[in-house]
């Protein structure tokens, strides 16, 4: 667990199907430092999920939300979702409150949380903590959990909020399109800058392998129907943009319609001129990320990825090296970055886990640095705490970058750098080990990873294999 206070890991015991079809997770946190740990807030949910605020009041600083295991959550990364505890409509969570507890030495405290159920062809799961290096492969076993003292009781179903089932989202980004992939389906970016020449709407000879990929990707889905919307920046104004971007659309229809193979689709086409921007229109980059033309069908089926090797398991001592990378920022002096793992498992959800250590002569603080900014990745993620949400990793031979995931809220499946209890100030010496989550494509198997520094490269470790 990335806590500044002392060094800290989590252990997943159980994790068992219910009567109810609930799910218990059984956790237990061992504090492996010198220093006493104090758990109130290393495990609660981040952000301020916009369904809690229904009451004109704060519900995160209610005692067992903020205080509590409401952050822990369990991933299935194929099913494209992540639950998290159950909560009452008083917003208590259905886990652990940890608020005036504390962890000696050498000791451990167990923690538990209950889910909504999950489907029964979900037989293991990803279990994610915001400080904590995300355990994959993780069984759900069919039989009732045993009783333990600390274990919550499930209310009335009547004393129930909703489920909080968060969609998962994940971006990839080459130079001339860019994949979303997320609770709505495929939405597949593509330049107009590539498409287009400047002020025209005839598709240039570039796009035709552009949009064969498409076409090819729209094949492989069980989607009846296809939308094209084109988009321009902000240069001009929209009495030209919006006509002009409608038309675009149009081209790209029709020639989608025209070359898509699968039969008993509908083509919709949209222009919507400088609306809805994916970055800053301040910058060139930011400029260039908005004038798109975007398709959006169902998502694909992935093929089965590559399993080989054993998930990352944190053993005592010093961690395997894959590679290593110094940073080049002056801010960054002395700070370098150790690759762990990158291990990618049976739903094809690859997790990195790295470590930072300072080797330089004074204190860096990390906070915000490894975050998405505008520069490096054409925004910053609205409605986010701190996190190394900007960590990328590069398919050197497809030219695709990939971004950690992120829940439909924002937040991203990744460290948390934002609460105080993080460890992110290394002092000369130090050293923290955070990680990332990705979904990268199933053949993807050689990359780089790429590590920002507020707004500029900070560090790169090639010749990395997903394993």
């Amino acid at each position: 667990m990335a806590v500044e206070a002392s060094a800290a890991h989590l252990d997943v015991l159980s994790l068992n199907r219910e009567a109810d079809r609930t799910v218990t997770a059984h956790l237990r946190i061992v504090n492996d430092g010198q220093g006493t740990l104090e758990p109130s807030t290393i495990l609660n949910e981040l952000g301020t999920p916009a369904d809690l605020d229904n009451d004109g009041g704060d519900p995160l600083s209610r005692t067992n939300v903020r205080s509590s295991a409401s952050g822990i959550g369990l991933l299935d990364a194929k099913g494209g979702n992540l639950y998290l505890p159950l909560r009452t409509k008083d917003y208590e969570c259905v886990c652990t409150g940890l608020g005036g507890t504390s962890v000696r030495p050498g000791a451990s405290l167990d923690v538990y949380a209950v889910y909504p159920a999950l489907p029964a062809a979900v037989q293991r799961v990803t279990v994610t903590a915001p400080l904590t290096v995300p355990l994959q492969d993780v069984p759900i076993a069919g039989a009732p959990a045993a009783a333990g003292a600390g274990r919550p009781t499930v209310p009335p179903q009547a004393s129930l909020a909703p489920p909080r089932v968060l969609p998962v989202v994940s971006v990839s980004e080459g130079a001339d399109e860019g994949v979303d992939d997320g609770p709505g389906g495929r939405a597949v970016r593509l330049s107009s800058d590539v498409l287009f020449a400047l002020n025209k709407a005839d598709l240039t000879p570039r796009a035709t392998a552009l949009l064969q990929k498409v076409a090819q990707q729209i094949d492989a889905s069980t989607g009846t129907t296809v939308k094209v919307d084109g988009y321009t920046d902000s240069s001009g104004n929209d009495a030209i943009n919006k006509p002009l971007s409608g038309r675009r659309a149009k081209a790209v229809s029709t020639w989608l319609k025209q070359h898509v193979t699968r039969q008993g689709i509908t083509f919709t086409a949209a222009g919507h001129g400088s609306a809805s921007p994916v970055a800053s229109n301040d910058t060139e980059e930011g400029r260039r990320h908005n004038r798109r033309t975007t398709v959006s069908f169902a998502r694909p089926v992935p093929p089965a990825p590559q399993i080989s090797g054993a998930p990352y398991r944190l053993a005592p001592g010093a961690p395997p090296v894959l590679g290593s990378g110094a940073f080049t920022p002056a801010a960054a002096s002395g700070l370098k970055a150790e690759v762990n793992s990158l291990h990618r498992d049976a739903t094809g959800l690859v997790t990195l886990v790295f470590t930072l250590r300072n080797t330089g002569t004074r204190e860096v603080s990390v906070s915000i640095a490894l975050e998405r900014n505008e520069r490096l990745h054409g925004g910053f993620q609205a409605r986010r705490t701190y996190s190394v949400g900007g960590v990328m990793l590069y398919d050197t031979a497809a030219r695709v970058r990939y971004e950690p995931l992120k829940t439909s809220n924002g937040e991203c499946l990744c460290t948390s750098t934002a609460d105080f209890d993080a460890h992110s100030r290394l002092n000369p010496g130090d050293s923290a080990i955070y990680s990332a989550t990705y979904l990268p494509a199933a053949q993807t198997s050689t990359v780089e990873l790429r590590l920002p520094w507020q707004d500029q490269n900070g560090a790169t470790v090639t010749g990395l294999t997903v394993k």
